[in-house]
């Protein structure tokens, strides 16, 4: 079993993405990330790195992590010792890693295995629920379009990045609204809003692979809810992005928020899995993960 260290996002594609490409949706956040650190996304001051585990010929495992976010993990082919050879690696490489996010149960095995190496205590803080689609069924009775936002409405809809960063991700620091703006004027990446009578409800979406893109930054105003403007908003992007060419559409749900699940399926959105984002602190004694309840909403890098 052979552990490689890979110096640059090209790098890591060329050796895991064929792997990773077998499972497009699936695997949609370790390429969407590597894919916009190649593109020349930056997350942080410090560089990302890139790691893989082999068996032969098989890619058994494709981490990344881009500094200060947790491990991104994959695991591609489960095998006894993979996980535990990525483990020991970063135990001596990266051995303040912040915690670990992924598919279950691969990322809360890596957890178990990192409180026995480091003697730190593994809190669950989010699950999530990835869904992909790849045919629309809209909602019926929901009045409004779909629309790209205009110039002058920047500032609210950065008003309701920072509102959603708020409620989504109350442990992160938050960025920057503007600059997320930014990153959704490109080719491959949408913003739309929801309108009826102004913009009611927004969602954005990248591209993350060949074939697939995400849907994230999903939210409605408090006073707007209720009312289907998310779940017309979502099935209207999606339904965009297959007409531009996707197979599919993928987004992640948080699982503390069973109406936002349900409304996903009805417009077409389908389970492939659970993921889990675990967080590493300082413990007197090793601990097993645990569990956290909290309110979270959809949310992406």
């Amino acid at each position: 079993m052979e552990l490689r260290v890979h110096g640059t996002a090209d790098e890591f594609l060329e050796a895991a993405g064929e792997a990773l490409l077998r499972d497009e949706a699936r695997h949609n956040a370790v390429l969407g990330v590597a894919h916009r650190v190649r593109d020349g996304r930056r997350y942080g001051p410090e560089p990302p790195y890139f790691v893989t585990v082999h068996e032969g010929n098989t890619v058994l495992v494709a981490a990344l992590r881009t500094p200060p976010h947790p491990l991104l993990l994959a695991v591609l082919a489960p095998r006894p010792g993979a996980v535990e050879r990525l483990a020991d690696h970063l135990v001596a490489a990266d051995p303040a890693l912040p915690g670990v996010n992924g598919l279950l149960p691969h990322a809360a095995d890596f957890a178990w295995r990192w409180v026995a190496r480091r003697g730190v205590r593994a809190e669950e803080e989010m699950r999530l629920r990835l869904y992909a689609l790849r045919e629309v069924i809209p909602p019926v009775g929901v009045p409004g379009e779909l629309r790209e936002p205009r110039a002058e409405e920047r500032d609210l809809l950065a008003s309701w990045i920072r509102a959603f960063q708020a409620e989504a991700l109350p442990h992160e620091p938050p960025e920057d609204p503007h600059q997320v703006l930014g990153r959704f004027t490109g080719p491959h990446a949408w913003l739309r809003v929801w309108d009826r009578g102004g913009p009611v409800s927004m969602a954005a979406a990248f591209r993350v692979s060949p074939h697939g893109a995400r849907i994230v930054l999903v939210y409605t105003p408090p006073e707007r809810r209720r009312h289907g403007y998310a779940s017309a908003c979502v099935a209207a992007l999606s339904r965009l992005l297959l007409d531009q060419g996707c197979s599919f559409c993928a987004l992640y749900a948080d699982l503390a928020n069973p109406a936002s699940n349900r409304v996903y399926q009805r417009i077409g959105y389908r389970p492939l899995g659970d993921a889990a984002l675990y967080r590493f602190t300082a413990a007197e004694r090793n601990r097993s993960p645990s569990s956290r309840n909290a309110r979270r909403a959809s949310a992406s890098r």
